[in-house]
């Protein structure tokens, strides 16, 4: 799974840098895109990423994804982020937990109505 980004001064934490929860939220919707692909409503269980370098503002980024291991419910997965035509900026691991569609309603119980 790949996407390419580019954050704005929206996301901006640092002058002219992506301010670091939003790289995270890239990652994670990232991972959920996959999770869509691989045919699994699952949700995440941890997340970590290493940041490398900054996230600069304006400047497209390669963002690629993959799932490293299955283990019973649980998926392990990776993901990358580069500069266009460039170094790589930070990277990512996570862990998901498949569940069932019914996880997903314990939510919508909670809202008003």
């Amino acid at each position: 799974m790949s996407a390419v980004h580019r954050f704005d001064h929206r996301q901006e934490g640092a002058p002219g840098i992506t301010h670091g929860g939003l790289v995270a939220a890239a990652f994670d919707d990232l991972f959920g895109f996959l999770l869509y692909r691989v045919g699994e409503l699952a949700v995440t269980r941890t997340l970590t990423v290493d940041y490398l370098r900054p996230v600069l503002l304006g400047v497209d980024y390669h963002f690629t994804a993959t799932v490293r291991e299955r283990a019973g419910r649980r998926l392990h997965v990776e993901a990358a982020a580069t500069q266009i035509d460039g170094p790589q900026v930070a990277a990512a691991h996570a862990t998901f937990i498949i569940v069932d569609v019914e996880h997903f309603a314990q939510g919508r119980a909670s809202l008003p109505q």
